[in-house]
């Protein structure tokens, strides 16, 4: 069994795998140079935390020797041969497969607008770290996307002493997310810790120091971040020819 995507869904795969009786040998091949590890902590506590933060695993190298599974990292996987039935890695190696199992997550949105190559994203323990260092007293702060990771980074950086604001496109944030009264609520919350929001502001371009808004608007960042969500990592699965479905 060969397992690729080492986040939770792989994890949780590997331990499914042997408590229903999987005889065989068990194969994770992850991108990261870590084991898997939980990912909600990414946006706010490893970002607030006085302390160098360490990632939450999952499982570690002891417990997946215990689970008589073989985990590979920094190992991206570059094809799917379904024919030979092996995958290929980054490295050259091949490594074959009676059952493959394709479990990569979701890959964050990226702006499409002038100057979006400035934006950050926030994916892995490596951005999170990225974002610790940007994330001082006195900087200022523009986060696209008024969703929860938005949400959430935009209180992570305030609890760090940044100048915040948050631009939302729709009218208002967490609007796929939850009823009005509640992201009201979170609003009036974020108002408090003295975060800035922008609602109906489509952006028009990004520049050194600022967003620009289409209505005019010229928003300072300092440093900006994209939290416009995550589409299904299926770049494999199209290749490989198979029924994809967004995923």
């Amino acid at each position: 069994m060969v397992i690729i995507g080492a986040g939770k869904a792989g994890a949780r795969a590997v331990i499914g795998l042997r408590e229903f009786g999987w005889p065989g040998a068990i194969t994770l091949i992850g991108e990261e140079a870590l084991p898997p590890y939980d990912r909600p902590p990414l946006s706010k506590a490893s970002v607030t935390e006085e302390n160098e933060p360490s990632p939450v695993l999952l499982l570690d190298e002891d417990t997946i020797k215990s689970l008589n599974a073989t985990w590979i990292g920094t190992a991206p996987v570059t094809a799917i041969n379904r024919a030979q039935k092996h995958v290929s890695l980054a490295d050259g190696r091949a490594i074959a497969y009676h059952k493959l199992l394709i479990a990569t997550g979701a890959k964050p949105r990226r702006l499409s607008i002038p100057g979006a190559e400035r934006a950050l994203l926030l994916r892995d323990f490596s951005d999170t770290l990225a974002l610790r260092q940007v994330f001082v007293p006195g900087a200022t702060i523009a986060i696209i996307g008024g969703g929860f990771i938005g949400l959430e980074l935009a209180s992570s950086a305030a609890k760090r002493g940044c100048k915040v604001t948050v631009i939302e496109a729709q009218p208002r944030i967490l609007l796929r997310g939850v009823p009005e009264p509640i992201a009201d609520v979170v609003a009036a919350r974020h108002a408090e810790a003295c975060l800035a929001m922008i609602s109906y502001a489509r952006l028009d371009r990004i520049d050194a120091d600022a967003v620009h808004v289409q209505d005019g608007r010229r928003i300072a960042a300092g440093i900006l971040i994209a939290g416009i969500g995550a589409a299904p990592a299926i770049g494999l699965g199209e290749a490989a020819g198979l029924s994809i479905d967004n995923g």
